[in-house]
C-alpha cells in the first residue's frame, strides 16, 4: 500500500500557499512584525503624509488605549495608529496616521481643545525602556509633540469682536510671552521638543532642527516628524543605527475633550534604522488611495482552505499509516 498521497497533498498545500501570498501581496512576517523599520530612501521625503511616496510604504499598525497610569486618566478614542519611518542623509522621518473625522485646529476657548500627536523616546538610545508616562528620575525621555493649533497660527478675530490694544512692543505687556509660555511666542513652531524625568518634570527644550507638519484629509490625520540623527541638545537620543531605539506614540482628539493625560497611547516598540529599501504595496499609489486597506476576503478564504487541506492531510496520513500496519500484520 502506498503512502505517497498525503505527501503529495502537503506539496500541493505549499504550492497553494506560495500562490496565495503572490496573488494577495501578503507578507506574514511584515503583518506580524514587532518592530518599526526606518527604511532608506533615495530622495528627501516630503512633509505631507498623504503623498504617494508615503502612502505606498507598508505601515505598521499599533493598537492604542486610554492612558490609565496617572491623573487625569482617560482618553482612548483612537483605537490604532499607522506608523511609517524612513531616513535620508542622516535624517530620520516618522509619519503617524490615524482616523479622526473632525479636525480640531483651535484652542482659543477654555472648552476647546486641539488635535495633537507625540512621539516618545528614551533620552539615551539603547538604554533600558523607561516608564511609559514621562520616564523616571534615572531614565529621562525625549518627547516630540505636534499641535494642530500651533501649525495654523493665532486665530482670527470674529466679526464684531474686540481686543485690547497695547501700543508697546515690549514683551512685558504680553504676560504669557514674558513668562516664557512656548504657545504664546511670536516665532512658535507646530512642534515642541520636550524632556522629562518623571511626573511633573516636563520641560520645553530648544526645538533645534526638529520639524513637524500635519495634514487632515478624508477623515484622517497624517503627521510627519523629522530630526537629524545627531541631536542639538542634551537628553535627546542619537540615531546611529547601531541598535534599535525604543519608541512610543500618543494622539489626542480635541473634539472628544482629550488633553493633557486624556489621550490614546501605545506601548513601547522598537524602531530600527536599516539600509534596506522600504517594503511597498504591490500597486501604484494614487492621491485617493486609502491608507487603511480593507480586509482581503480572498486571503481569508484561502487561509481557511489551506487549514482544511492541512487537517485533511494529517487525518489521511494517520489512517493510511494504520491501514498499512494492519495490512503488514495480516501478511505476516
Amino acid at each position: 500500500m502506498s503512502v505517497r498521497t498525503p505527501r503529495s497533498a502537503l506539496i500541493l498545500v505549499l504550492v497553494l500557499v506560495a500562490a496565495l501570498l503572490r496573488v494577495t501581496a501578503a507578507n506574514p512576517a511584515m503583518a506580524q512584525t514587532q518592530s518599526i523599520g526606518a527604511w532608506r530612501v533615495d530622495a528627501q521625503p516630503v512633509m505631507d503624509g498623504f503623498a504617494p511616496e508615503w502612502q505606498s510604504i507598508l505601515p505598521v499598525f499599533l493598537p492604542t488605549t486610554a492612558q490609565q497610569v496617572t491623573p487625569p486618566m482617560g482618553g482612548g478614542t483612537v483605537k490604532r495608529i499607522a506608523v511609517r519611518a524612513v531616513h535620508w542623509e542622516d535624517q530620520l522621518y516618522v509619519m503617524l496616521e490615524w482616523s479622526d473625522p473632525t479636525p480640531d485646529f483651535r484652542s482659543d476657548r477654555y472648552e476647546a481643545f486641539t488635535d495633537a500627536a507625540a512621539i516618545q523616546f528614551p533620552a539615551e538610545a539603547g538604554s533600558e525602556v523607561p516608564f511609559i508616562c514621562m520616564g523616571q528620575a534615572d531614565q529621562a525621555v525625549n518627547i516630540w509633540e505636534w499641535r494642530s493649533d500651533q501649525q495654523l497660527g493665532p486665530p482670527a478675530l470674529d466679526d464684531g469682536g474686540y481686543v485690547d490694544f497695547y501700543p508697546f512692543a515690549d514683551d512685558l505687556y504680553y504676560t504669557a510671552r514674558q513668562a516664557g509660555n512656548p504657545l504664546s511666542q511670536v516665532d512658535r513652531s507646530p512642534v515642541q521638543n520636550l524632556v522629562a524625568g518623571g511626573f511633573g518634570t516636563l520641560e520645553v527644550t530648544e526645538v533645534g532642527r526638529l520639524q513637524g507638519h500635519g495634514v487632515h484629509s478624508d477623515g484622517r490625520w497624517t503627521v510627519v516628524f523629522t530630526r537629524p540623527f545627531q541631536p542639538t541638545g542634551d537628553l535627546q537620543p542619537i540615531f546611529d543605527g547601531g541598535s534599535p531605539v525604543d519608541v512610543a506614540f500618543a494622539v489626542w482628539d480635541g473634539s472628544r475633550g482629550e488633553r493633557d493625560g486624556l489621550k490614546s497611547v501605545s506601548a513601547f516598540i522598537q524602531l530600527t534604522i536599516t539600509p534596506e529599501d522600504p517594503p511597498r504595496r504591490a500597486v501604484s499609489a494614487t492621491e485617493d488611495w486609502p491608507a487603511y486597506a480593507p480586509p482581503n476576503p480572498l486571503l481569508g478564504v484561502g487561509i481557511g482552505f489551506i487549514v482544511f487541506i492541512l487537517m485533511a492531510s494529517a487525518v489521511g496520513w494517520v489512517f493510511l499509516g494504520r491501514a498499512k500496519k494492519v495490512s503488514d500484520a495480516n501478511e505476516q
